[in-house]
């Protein structure tokens, strides 16, 4: 499982809920959809991003053992390459890579969850009936009607597009901070 997955997944569930509506989704269509309909759809994908977050997560932090042991076992062989290889057979540089994978991937884990931890927020924030639809669509891949999570998102565009432009502002200002320091 990965982001891939996940996005290919949600690719279906809309293809597969907006059949038969006007908002059908043709790849060999050359027809645009409007301005709004890209926004709704833009925001879709987001809170699909973010809702299957959480399972890419625990599928990680159980893989996260397999992981960490396949980078050490790498790391026993390298001695025996040829010196023309661009990987180095010291230890500390290897002891190093490590590290760096170990905490990358930690990164990573952090990251994902704090999508997850959005899309928890964003359900907060909103009516109780369009949370569970939110839920039940977004997180669990239930079935929905395309028209009545389209109007869902439609309700709550503003909300909705103000939490992702924050998360956005203080990425940008993280890596200008980083930029900095």
């Amino acid at each position: 499982m990965n982001q891939t997955i996940i996005s290919e997944a949600f690719g279906e569930q809309l293809a597969l809920i907006t059949a038969n509506t006007p908002y059908a989704i043709e790849s060999d269509s050359d027809t645009f959809v409007s301005e709004l309909e890209h926004k709704v759809r833009e925001y879709m994908y987001s809170l699909w991003m973010d809702a299957q977050a959480n399972k890419l997560a625990n599928y990680l932090e159980k893989r996260q053992a397999a992981h960490f042991a396949q980078l050490y076992e790498f790391s026993y062989g390298v001695s025996m390459y040829d010196k023309d290889q661009s990987l180095s057979n010291r230890t500390d540089i290897l002891s190093f890579m490590i590290i760096d994978e170990k905490e990358s991937y930690k990164k990573r884990l952090e990251r994902i969850r704090l999508q997850y931890k959005r899309f928890k927020e964003i359900c907060e924030l909103i009516s109780v009936e369009d949370r569970k639809l939110f839920i039940r669509y977004f997180e669990q891949s239930q079935k929905a009607g395309y028209e009545t999570l389209r109007k869902a998102v439609i309700n709550n565009l503003t909300l909705i597009g103000e939490r992702y432009r924050r998360d956005e502002k203080m990425k940008e200002e993280h890596t200008r901070y980083s930029l900095n320091t």
